[in-house]
């Protein structure tokens, strides 16, 4: 029966030091410190870094319209680990910028951004794979400058409805006044992005954006789902609005993906999707085609 410690011996205050066991902080996985990891990625697969620099070199130009200027979600490949990051950040090069942000749960924190090649190819030297910027740039951070409706097909669900959904989503968005592009994600689905005329407070854009989801919902109440529910997935197509709001992220146009094939990201016409585009159709080899 533990009653109390001794304070009448020297050295009784604490505990003896075990020889050979030094105090490390806390780890994830591979080395990465848990406090870095906000969600591991398990069956991630990651390009190596000579891939991923030769494949920004070839795309920068085309990728800096959607990526350029925007924070930045980073998802890295470190120590053999694959994970969204979070929290203090590695050595940063000069050419990847830094804007200081008051985070949503209170306190300061730091998102990347970058304006240039130089920019994307010191994202490498960090270890990223896959850039996941905000709806709004880091010139007026507080407002958003583009819906976006990620149309995610469950188990069951065959390729012909997502085409389906997204035209009905680009007729709907088109009736709101709104010009579309759509984007293959180099996952599952297809984004229906929406440039905003007027841009939108965040709170606004998350707002505006379930509305117009829940009335593509309406049309097909049994294969639609607005809710993130894994159990109401199976069979249905989600219309995904959540992506809309303060430091939330969709996957950015030409971004890798880290995935078995390496595909990639990327904007696509809509009469690309009309002929069935796959979203997994264009990789870090292949990164264009033709419309």
């Amino acid at each position: 029966m533990f009653k109390g410690l001794r304070d009448d011996l020297p050295g009784a205050e604490a505990p003896p030091a075990v020889p050979g066991r030094p105090h490390r902080a806390p780890k994830g996985r591979g080395g990465v410190p848990r406090e870095n990891i906000l969600q591991l990625l398990p069956d991630a697969v990651a390009p190596s870094k000579e891939e991923l620099a030769a494949y920004w070199r070839k795309v920068a130009k085309r990728a800096l319209p959607y990526l350029g200027r925007r924070p930045l979600k980073l998802v890295r490949h470190t120590r053999g680990t694959i994970f969204y990051h979070k929290g203090p950040l590695p050595p940063i090069p000069e050419a990847v910028h830094q804007l200081r942000i008051e985070k949503r749960e209170g306190g300061a924190g730091v998102r990347v951004w970058v304006d240039s090649l130089a920019g994307f190819l010191g994202l490498v030297e960090m270890g990223v794979v896959e850039l996941h910027p905000w709806a709004a740039t880091v010139d007026d951070v507080e407002h958003a400058d583009t819906l976006v409706f990620d149309l995610d097909p469950g188990a069951g669900v065959p390729w012909d409805f997502v085409v389906e959904s997204a035209l009905r989503m680009r007729k709907l968005l088109a009736d709101e006044g709104l010009k579309t592009w759509p984007k293959i994600t180099g996952g599952k689905g297809v984004h229906v992005m929406a440039p905003l005329v007027h841009k939108l407070t965040h709170d606004a854009a998350h707002a505006c954006a379930r509305r117009l989801a829940q009335r593509l919902t309406a049309m097909d109440a049994d294969r639609y789902t607005t809710s993130a529910s894994l159990a109401r997935r199976p069979g249905r197509l989600f219309v995904d609005y959540l992506r809309n709001g303060r430091g939330t992220t969709a996957v950015g146009a030409y971004s890798p993906r880290a995935r078995e094939g390496l595909p990639i990201a990327a904007p696509v016409s809509w009469t690309q999707v009309e002929q069935g585009i796959r979203p997994d159709a264009l990789t870090i080899q292949r990164p264009f085609r033709r419309a």
